[in-house]
């Protein structure tokens, strides 16, 4: 059982990419959204308010989220007993074999769960940020999966035991790595009816469409020459009317504007470069090898993200749209400079975290029919 919550698209990916690579390997494994079981005040609380924080307050939220990254708990445990009790009562019924957590808050419940229903099923924690909450350090978790060495020591730091931790990368579907950038290309040109010998630009707000999309795209529309647009709204609805009320006879045949596909992979192997967001899309972007200019985010892991696209070399940090649409600009001109950025993300690539979880929940599940003590199977795999 995986569990993540929707108060962002990145938690729900990674886990549909576990999802997916256990049932490659001929598994059973249910993705479950925390907040379809949780009470009325608690979804309140770990969604909606969240969520509204980002986009409208983020000066609060980042003294709110520096404040939570020093404690143990991001709640209560009271709070996610009560909150979550229909949770309890779904695990209670079903009895997984393993449990894997997408997000600290469902890393904090999992580990309740797993004590207070006695279960010795292995727990994995998977961290998709660029830094760790305090409250990540359970002692029922058996394994942390980890981004980047950076996390690694924060949680080492934090007192998780550094056998239990793997610095794996952020999991996702095998297609960012597998799909050829020429066929993407050329199947999405087809789709769309571009024309794939002219520059492709993918702009994208995530799961949410959040941040400047429209007026990224108003200014993208004005360059000078203009190319071609993908323009993705995710689930925001009146976003996508709003761009599409923008187009013009002209701009008509230059840009399309798409709601939440599940064809972002071949969209971002397509492109020659992208505008977005940070999170996720900022290891879906390196994976496929995309350069992305992103403007800065709301306080938070994103912001550690938007300082290595200029650390790495991998895109380009800008701070205003208008300096966004100077450097698309620029960069449609140099591709010379585009092609430096896709060698530099190859570089920083790793690959099959999804795989590794997989395998290591596969030989931990079988470890675990012998004994509830899990550190042995965690250590061998982790230094293998």
């Amino acid at each position: 059982m995986i569990l993540a919550i929707s108060n962002g698209a990145g938690h729900l990916r990674a886990a549909d990419a576990i999802a997916e690579a256990v049932r490659a390997d001929g598994g059973p494994a249910l993705v479950v959204d925390v907040a379809d079981y949780m009470t009325g005040i608690a979804r309140f609380t770990h969604v909606t308010a969240y969520l509204w924080l980002v986009k409208h307050a983020p000066r609060i939220w980042d003294r709110i989220d520096r404040y939570q990254k020093q404690q143990t708990r991001t709640s209560p445990a009271w709070y996610y007993r009560r909150g979550c009790v229909r949770l309890f009562q779904l695990i209670r019924e079903l009895r997984p074999i393993a449990m894997v957590a997408t997000e600290v808050g469902c890393c904090e419940i999992a580990a309740l769960i797993k004590k207070d229903l006695q279960l010795h099923v292995p727990l994995v924690a998977v961290n998709v940020n660029y830094d760790a909450d305090h409250a990540w350090v359970q002692p029922e978790v058996d394994l942390y999966g980890v981004a980047t060495e950076q996390v690694r020591a924060e949680l080492i730091d934090s007192g998780a035991p550094r056998e239990k931790i793997a610095v794996w990368g952020v999991p996702m579907s095998a297609h960012f790595a597998t799909l050829e950038r020429e066929c993407a290309r050329a199947d999405v040109c087809r789709w769309l009816g571009f024309n794939p010998d002219e520059k492709l630009i993918l702009v994208s707000g995530g799961g949410e469409g959040i941040g400047p999309i429209e007026e990224v795209t108003r200014r993208l529309m004005h360059l000078e020459s203009t190319p071609q647009l993908i323009v993705v709204t995710g689930n925001n609805k009146g976003l996508q009317r709003s761009i599409e009320y923008l187009l013009d006879d002209k701009a008509v045949h230059r840009v399309r504007v798409l709601s939440w596909t599940n064809r972002i992979a071949e969209l971002m192997r397509a492109s020659d470069v992208m505008i977005s967001k940070l999170g996720n899309t900022f290891d879906e972007a390196i994976v496929a090898e995309l350069p992305i200019v992103a403007l800065e985010p709301p306080p938070g892991s994103e912001r550690v993200q938007y300082r290595l696209l200029d650390e790495w070399g991998v895109g380009c940090a800008v701070s205003a749209v208008d300096q966004m649409a100077d450097t698309i600009a620029r960069l449609l001109q140099n591709p010379d400079e585009l092609e430096a950025m896709r060698r530099r993300a190859r570089s920083r690539r790793l690959i099959g975290a999804a795989d590794r979880i997989a395998d290591w929940i596969k030989s931990s599940c079988w470890v675990s029919a012998r004994r509830p003590e899990l550190s042995e199977v965690s250590a061998a795999v982790v230094n293998a």
